[in-house]
């Protein structure tokens, strides 16, 4: 399992796991849109944004930005 840290246009950044060599993740991830934000129980539909994602860290040695 290799570890993709991913930033978005606005500065959100979080990490996940991923199998893939760095071209195939990179093809996943950069330029998409995916939801970040808060999950509020009481509001289920609030607080997500689609944001596009600008840049990724692969295995905290690769590093490719749009």
């Amino acid at each position: 399992m290799n570890k993709a840290t991913l930033t978005t246009a606005s500065g959100h950044t979080w990490s996940t796991s991923i199998n893939g060599s760095f071209e195939e993740v990179c093809a996943y991830f950069l330029g998409k849109r995916f939801s970040v934000g808060s999950y509020d129980e009481t509001k289920p539909n609030e607080g997500f944004t689609l944001e596009q994602v600008t840049s990724l860290i692969y295995n905290d040695t690769q590093h490719k930005a749009l």
